[in-house]
């Protein structure tokens, strides 16, 4: 992933852990849009896999964001959600490329957002 310098380093030394979760989940939020509607040659439905990855990098990244002290683990969801946006955006500001992914997170942390607070509540258990 190359990227614009000054914004990567500043995500890399202010949030180490959350920097290489969010390397992942953009990559999981990327694939889950490339997948839609896929089916492998033996009928694996591919956009499920990709989803499920999603799933697990994006609690992944709330474990990074605790352990960074983005944010607290009594943190509310939406507190959480509004966290995640704001370094989501930092993450776009260092690697634009990513356009897929960055409209799969507005549809579903901004469009979705009833359906993204329980989908986090569900993971945070």
């Amino acid at each position: 992933m190359a990227g614009i310098g000054l914004f990567e380093e500043q995500l890399r030394i202010l949030s180490p852990h959350t920097f290489n979760a969010l390397m992942n989940l953009v990559m999981a939020m990327a694939d889950v849009v490339k997948n839609v509607n896929k089916k492998s040659f033996f009928g694996r439905d591919k956009g499920v896999t990709a989803y499920s990855e999603f799933l697990r990098t994006l609690k992944a990244t709330v474990h990074a964001m605790v352990l960074d002290g983005v944010i607290k683990e009594s943190a509310s969801t939406e507190q959480l959600i509004v966290a995640l946006e704001d370094k989501l955006r930092q993450f776009a500001m260092a690697f634009p490329n990513w356009r897929d992914a960055y409209g799969f997170a507005a549809m579903f942390l901004h469009e979705q957002r009833e359906s993204a607070i329980a989908t986090i509540n569900r993971l945070r258990v």
